[in-house]
C-alpha cells in the first residue's frame, strides 16, 4: 500500500481537539484544532493542521511519501510553528500490525546526544483519526507530548 492509499480514510477537512504538554509531569493544555489531509503532487499526502498554545495560534505541516506497509518505509518532513521553529525535521517509519504509521526522527539537544521525536498517525477509517507525538529523551521511555483527535 502506498502512502496515498494509506491516508485515504483521512482525506478532507477535520475539526478536533489538541492536547499538548512539555514534560511528562505537566498537565495537558487543550485547544481547538483543525486539519486538512490531501493528496499532493500525485504521490504524496499532506496533513496541514492548526492549534493554539494557549496564547497564540499555531500551525504545522506533515508531508508524507513512500510506502506505508509491507516493510517498505514511509518518509516524512515536518514543520510546526511552535515545535520546530524554522527547521525541517525528517522522519522514516512503517505501519505496524495495528495499522498505525509510526514515524521516527531526531533533533539536536542543547548539549549531549540528539533527542528523538515520534509522530504516530492513527487513521480512523473515515470516522476521524488521531495524531500523537512523543518526545524521546536518551535513556528514557518516550512520552506523549501531543494528541490531536480529529472528527467531522
Amino acid at each position: 500500500m502506498d502512502i496515498v492509499r494509506y491516508t485515504t480514510p483521512l482525506l478532507g477537512t477535520w475539526q478536533g481537539q489538541n492536547r499538548s504538554r512539555i514534560m511528562p509531569t505537566d498537565d495537558y493544555k487543550d485547544s481547538a484544532a483543525t486539519a486538512t489531509v490531501q493528496v499532493t503532487a500525485a504521490h504524496f499526502a499532506s496533513v496541514a493542521y492548526t492549534w493554539s498554545d494557549g496564547e497564540s495560534p499555531q500551525e504545522g505541516l506533515l508531508l508524507l511519501a513512500g510506502g506505508a506497509s509491507d516493510g517498505e518505509p514511509a518518509t516524512a518532513v515536518w514543520v510546526d510553528s511552535w515545535h520546530t521553529g524554522k527547521a525541517l525535521m525528517q522522519f522514516s517509519g512503517t505501519v505496524d500490525g495495528d495499522g498505525v504509521l509510526r514515524l521516527n526522527g531526531s533533533y539536536a539537544a542543547p548539549s549531549g546526544p540528539d533527542w528523538g521525536w515520534q509522530i504516530h498517525l492513527h487513521p480512523g477509517e473515515g470516522q476521524g483519526g488521531r495524531i500523537t507525538m512523543h518526545n524521546v529523551v536518551p535513556g528514557e521511555d518516550p512520552y506523549q507530548v501531543v494528541e490531536l483527535v480529529l472528527g467531522r
